[in-house]
């Protein structure tokens, strides 16, 4: 049987108008140069946050061409 693995991308959006309205705040961070994502729990002030990793990582800052560039980096290098 060959071997195969998946690979995950993760990308945070940006609030809604909705969220926005309702003044919700971003618990997510990330780490894009460590691919890795860090949620915190909203008031819990003691906890450190909760921290992935994943193949590759994407902010609200990220524009679009940065992502199809990778997506296909990836594609081309790693089979995907």
């Amino acid at each position: 049987m060959a071997s195969e693995s998946v690979k995950v991308v993760v990308r945070c959006r940006p609030l809604n108008e909705r969220e926005k309205a309702m003044n919700c705040n971003m618990v997510i961070s990330i780490d894009s140069s460590h691919c890795q994502c860090f949620i915190e729990k909203p008031g819990a002030t003691e906890e450190p946050p909760k921290q992935f990793t994943f193949d590759g990582t994407y902010y609200i800052s990220h524009s679009t061409d940065i992502k199809h560039n990778i997506y296909f980096y990836y594609s081309l290098t790693c089979n995907i």
